[in-house]
């Protein structure tokens, strides 16, 4: 029987569209058509709109190389080389993703001024580049390092029998992760051309907050959507350029099952390698946190202990929502996941993959007022005026994330098992609670964990 036809899957997917492709779908369309004149409000579009769009992408464009290139090094040494301490690089480097950018930029902009007393330098272009590839740079490494651990061995070894260490990365190692390091791209790209947090902090402008500001301030709703049909439509274009690396590789995976990856030993390189991990530590990481710490204890304890007693009341509302979140969206990315396991014609489960990428791939700040938008009405305002609205915005932004490391997980599993146990007469259920859970258990386990922390980030944002 096709597991297309499962009434969770089918059940899941409506829910999916009604929830949130439908504000989507209806906010553009209320802009685009508004007055039933495509043409009239098109013009509304001005050069200054192309010029900044212009100036957000070539940013988006730096910081998105910039990551790929050092997520790319980093992912090497950690997954490729015998490092000292790559164990603990691999977690500590990460901590940037689960930290807020808005925090970071407050951390950075607090720095120069205490060491400079002039935040002129961090509080301009260049400042939101720097503050992002510190941010995006362990994205890359995820995704490239990843890459590196499923390379065929072999490949490798028969490429050293033949020739020396730099040819073999450059002509066996590198086009193999080739798939890697445009996704790395095409996904850093979006998230900074994207990004709003940062530059509205620095008081940059950029293509994001100038949508924000024609919504808030100006209350010129139809010009902030059409921008966003630009945004969303150039999101959509690179996904749609490079959709094989991207709903296809398996990029972005906890853990591989059954393979063996080639370390090198650089020797005395080591050192150097070791050097430059903890010099990006250091600045990534530590540097921001001691910066943080100076400027909450510098008036003494009194301003700790006030902004602690401030934040109790909505500790429980923030752990709860990201708890409830990370189980919803756990459930909805193995529902979509699912159908690939065992199915030799998963064409039919293209349209979800594709509608969790798009909405993933569509800028906080446009999603959130599409949401408004639609649900601010008063036959929908059981969803509006409560968590509601905060669940299904969280649901959309993280559900292609656990698709994707659901699925990833789930390839790596022998189609035979669950043959094997439908021969056996085995009921659908009892095979994913005795085959197929227990087996991809620590990805979901991780992932919940993930997105709990990212959930966190998200709903403070959100409510701030």
């Amino acid at each position: 029987m096709d597991r297309i036809k499962y009434p969770l899957y089918t059940a899941v997917y409506v829910s999916f569209v009604f929830f949130i492709v439908v504000p989507v779908v209806y906010t553009l369309g209320m802009a685009l058509f508004a007055d039933g004149s495509l043409i009239q409000n098109l013009a509304l579009l001005d050069h200054g709109t192309f010029l900044l769009l212009a100036k957000s992408c070539i940013i988006a464009f730096s910081i998105a190389l910039l990551s790929t290139f050092f997520g790319a090094v980093f992912g090497f040494f950690l997954y490729k080389t015998y490092v000292p301490f790559r164990n603990f690089f691999k977690i500590a480097l990460l901590v940037p993703l689960f930290i807020s950018p808005y925090i970071l930029a407050v951390a950075w902009k607090d720095f120069f001024y205490l060491i400079f007393n002039n935040t002129e330098f961090i509080s301009s272009y260049i400042g939101v580049i720097l503050v992002l590839v510190s941010i995006f740079t362990p994205l890359s490494m995820l995704i490239i390092g990843s890459a590196l651990s499923n390379i065929n061995t072999q490949l490798e070894e028969t490429g050293f029998v033949i020739t020396n260490f730099r040819r073999v990365v450059l002509k066996i190692t590198l086009p193999l992760i080739k798939p890697a390091l445009i996704s790395s791209f095409v996904l850093v790209f979006i998230f900074s051309i994207s990004e709003f947090s940062v530059p509205a902090f620095f008081g940059v402008k950029v293509f994001t907050t100038e949508i924000f500001t024609q919504f808030s301030a100006f209350y010129n709703h139809s010009l902030a959507i059409l921008q966003s049909v630009i945004l969303i439509s150039i999101c959509i274009l690179l996904l749609f350029a490079e959709r094989k690396h991207i709903t296809g590789a398996p990029f972005l995976s906890l853990s591989v099952k059954g393979s063996g990856s080639k370390f090198y030993n650089l020797k005395n390189k080591n050192r150097l390698s070791l050097v430059f991990l903890s010099g990006w530590f250091f600045i990534s990481v530590v540097l921001p946190f001691v910066v943080l710490l100076i400027q909450s204890f510098k008036d003494g304890t009194s301003k700790f202990i006030q902004a602690v007693e401030l934040l109790i009341p909505t500790f429980g509302n923030s752990v709860g929502l990201a708890f409830l979140g990370a189980l919803i969206i756990v459930f909805v990315g193995f529902v979509a996941a699912y159908p690939a396991w065992g199915s030799n014609n998963t064409r039919k489960t293209k349209s979800f993959d594709w509608l969790l990428l798009i909405v993933f791939a569509i800028p906080s700040t446009i999603f959130g007022i599409s949401l408004i938008k639609f649900y601010n009405h008063p036959i929908l305002d059981f969803i509006y005026s409560g968590y509601a609205i905060i669940l299904i915005g969280y649901v959309g932004k993280f559900s292609f994330i656990s698709a994707k490391l659901i699925g990833n997980a789930i390839r790596q599993i022998p189609n035979s098992l669950d043959e094997v146990a439908q021969i056996e007469g085995v009921t659908f259920f009892r095979r994913l609670l005795k085959i197929l859970i227990p087996l991809i258990m620590p990805t979901l386990c991780v992932l919940h964990y993930v997105i709990n922390n990212f959930g966190l980030v998200f709903y403070n944002k959100t409510t701030s």
